[in-house]
């Protein structure tokens, strides 16, 4: 569930520091939506001791999930995404999605006793050699933003916290300016283009599509019929507002929908 990282950077704890160095970071970072929220990533890992992290985002309504970060592995992906979706209602996630944006930790979101028996836990020192998670929430409600970084050991600090509250306002505004959050359509702005609210199996044949698979192929692999993964695909272009399959890619890449676009579309 999250990204390893060896940031070269030791941690200032100094709040105005920290706040200066992220938006210099993301200023700096190339426009790809993936780049720039590593820049956030890198500065947040060694500001809380941690060693990984990641963001994810999550569409609660309709289980639709996106992990970011540009050090994601593609074969990591769907595990990640699954991982997540199964998350979403445990103590840590679930007090994002009624509104809680207090940064906090595992151990305290699920009572220190009850976090070390967790099958959540497990899996995360399986796979990244981390027991301990906090999070730095963006957005809450159903259309969930969070930063999370994790590290192994003790549980994170008061004073971790307190940084992480400290610049929560300024990765919010980030989070804001990358169009991280989903509901600006709800609060009466105009349409975000960054969202184009595509299904989790559009999501699903897009991955494939940019992985250079043909249709009949994402259709064995998605478990339908060819006809259907072409009805995916038009809706995917009319959403994204393309007219074939590399502009596609490109878009959902650009726009943070897929990351695990590595390999060639042929």
């Amino acid at each position: 569930m999250f990204l390893r990282h060896n940031v070269p950077v030791l941690s200032t704890r100094d709040p105005f520091a920290v706040v200066v160095g992220m938006v210099t970071s993301v200023s700096l970072a190339p426009e790809r939506l993936e780049d720039r929220v590593d820049a956030i990533i890198d500065i947040l890992v060694p500001e809380t001791s941690a060693t990984v992290g990641l963001l994810i985002r999550a569409d609660v309504t309709r289980l639709g999930v996106q992990v970011l970060g540009g050090h994601v592995h593609p074969g990591a992906q769907q595990g990640m995404r699954q991982q997540v979706r199964a998350q979403l209602s445990d103590a840590l996630l679930s007090r994002i999605v009624r509104g809680d944006l207090t940064p906090t930790t595992a151990a305290r979101a699920f009572g220190a006793e009850e976090w070390e028996r967790s099958t959540t836990r497990i899996g995360c020192m399986i796979a990244f050699g981390v027991d301990q998670v906090a999070t730095l929430p963006v957005h809450g409600g159903t259309d969930l933003v969070t930063f999370m970084v994790g590290r192994a050991g003790p549980d994170f600090t008061d004073a971790d916290l307190a940084m992480l509250k400290a610049v929560q306002p300024v990765v919010t505004g980030l989070g804001m300016l990358l169009r991280l959050p989903r509901q600006a359509q709800a609060q009466g702005q105009d349409s975000d283009p960054l969202d184009p609210s595509l299904t989790v199996r559009e999501v699903q044949v897009l991955e494939l599509l940019a992985l250079g698979y043909k249709a009949a192929v994402i259709a064995r692999m998605a478990g339908c019929s060819t006809r259907t993964v072409h009805r995916h695909l038009g809706n995917i272009y009319d959403k994204l507002g393309v007219s074939d399959r590399l502009s596609a890619v490109n878009r959902a890449h650009l726009l943070g929908v897929i990351t695990d676009t590595d390999l060639p579309v042929s």
